[in-house]
């Protein structure tokens, strides 16, 4: 039933621990929005693989899901390991980080960037794993760094590797994220989410990128992840040329300090409210689940606040991909979602002006309207009727106090709509005019919701009807009227 979907949007990582039909299945049917698929990880048979089996369990549950692809970006990692995905470091002890393509173990591992030995000092802390293992350097050659273990722990393959207060520039779109991003698109993934972004020119590059590769698929949306200081520097152009933010807290709260990470996570919701973007809370939300079926009480008050502040969806990282609760968690996490939006109109921060370019300000205008209308006079819902889907990512950043139906004759929109806040996306057939579209509206929700006959419905779309124009008009409906239009 549309009035039991959640406003907010939960996205999964997709791994080991959720890669099966049974648990994907179990995820979805707990309130998984959208599937991650990290391609810092994985074949692309693998993510083939994955990738069908999502679309198959959304369609059989007559679910939409969309799949976001993340991309690597250009980052430090290390290699691989020989004994496993995971070695324990031993604090006290020396490890080495090499560029000689080893197989790695507890004493040594590679890594592709052939210019980490001259970029790094004696004394300097390396620090791995989003800062959970630190590690000092003691001496260096051509192709390895030694350094000691000041803080040991589990360390698994393919982590970055932070450098505090080095700021490395090593370009945007990498070879690897071409090739991956040309088998994304093959794929028809949903959202391409850019890795390591530190200024709009990174965004351009991939835009243009997926306009080279597939001009078919140049409207595909881009979240840019905001992981270093470079990107909070330049926080308001980056917004303005992507459709969506990623607070990627993890490396962030090692490049900036985990104490900044609040105020900074405030601030990049904010502004990305205020320019109608919708924007996602990442990284640890979680984290304790992983190993326990149930959360802290402080991860709790983090999700709730995520969604206090004006964040349009949260996401779940290790907790699903490796943990050993992956379907514990998204109950879980849909459990604090749906008593936080409770809790919303005490609590919450709603940004009402917004900075929008000039082609936008009309569907702002009608958005607004929708808005007050279904406020006013009581509605039950707003029902907008999108091709592509961007009429209803403005209503949803208006927050009407009522759900948002949006109706689409596009599958891809169908799915790629999953992830707006208060969104419920329906397919339905193509009209030729106003009556038509009112129909289809009427037939979903009496069938789909607890609204009934004589309800009120405010409707956003675009004349003529049948040349699918971007919305133009808003009306008030009542349901049952059977009146031609």
């Amino acid at each position: 039933m549309i009035e039991e979907y959640l406003k907010t949007s939960i996205i999964c990582t997709i791994g080991p621990s959720s890669d099966s039909a049974e648990t994907l299945g179990a995820m979805i049917a707990a309130g998984m929005n959208v599937a991650r698929l990290n391609f810092s990880h994985g074949t692309k048979e693998y993510h083939t693989e994955v990738i069908n089996r999502i679309r198959q369990i959304s369609t059989s549950m007559e679910l939409p899901v969309a799949i976001l692809q993340d991309l690597q970006g250009p980052r430090l990692r290390i290699g691989e390991f020989k004994s496993g995905a995971v070695v324990n470091l031993k604090s006290g002890n020396q490890f080495v980080i090499t560029t000689k393509p080893i197989p790695g173990s507890a004493d040594m591992v590679s890594t592709d960037y052939a210019e980490l030995p001259s970029l790094v000092n004696i004394g300097d802390l390396l620090l791995l794993n989003d800062g959970a293992l630190e590690l000092q350097v003691e001496s260096i050659t051509d192709t390895e760094v030694f350094a000691r273990i000041n803080v040991g722990g589990d360390l698994p393959a393919r982590k970055g590797i932070n450098i505090p207060n080095l700021s490395i520039d090593m370009g945007g779109i990498t070879s690897k994220d071409l090739e991956d991003l040309e088998f994304g698109l093959s794929q028809q993934v949903d959202y391409v989410a850019v890795s390591f972004v530190q200024n709009q020119e990174d965004i351009v590059d991939v835009r243009n990128a997926i306009s080279d590769l597939s001009p078919e698929r140049s409207h595909t949306p881009i979240i840019a992840k905001l992981e270093r200081p470079g990107a909070i520097r330049n926080l308001d152009s980056i917004i303005d040329a992507s459709d969506g933010i990623m607070v990627a807290r993890g490396d962030l709260g090692v490049e900036i300090g985990v104490e900044k990470v609040p105020s900074v996570q405030k601030n990049i919701i904010e502004v990305a409210n205020s320019r109608g973007k919708f924007v996602v809370i990442a990284t640890q939300m979680l984290e304790s689940m992983i190993r326990s079926p149930r959360p802290t009480r402080a991860e709790a008050s983090d999700v709730a606040n995520a969604i206090f502040d004006g964040a349009d969806a949260v996401m779940l990282s290790a907790e699903t991909a490796a943990g050993a609760y992956p379907i514990e968690s998204v109950k879980t996490v849909s459990d604090i979602v749906r008593e936080a939006e409770i809790q919303e109109h005490e609590w919450g921060h709603f940004v009402e002006n917004m900075s929008l370019s000039d082609s936008k300000l009309r569907a702002l205008a009608l958005s607004r309207a929708a808005r007050e209308l279904a406020e006013t006079l009581n509605a039950s819902a707003v029902a907008v009727f999108s091709r592509s889907g961007s009429t209803a990512t403005l209503v949803s950043k208006t927050r009407p106090p009522v759900p948002i139906v949006a109706f689409t004759t596009e599958n891809e929109t169908y799915n790629r709509m999953a992830l707006l806040r208060g969104v419920v996306p329906f397919v339905v057939p193509r009209a030729m005019n106003l009556e038509e579209i009112t129909r289809s509206a009427e037939q979903v929700l009496l069938k789909s919701s607890n609204i009934k006959e004589g309800d009120k419905i405010v409707i956003i779309a675009g004349l003529p009807i049948e040349d699918m124009r971007s919305a133009n008009i808003v009306l008030v409906y009542t349901l049952g009227e059977n009146v031609k239009i």
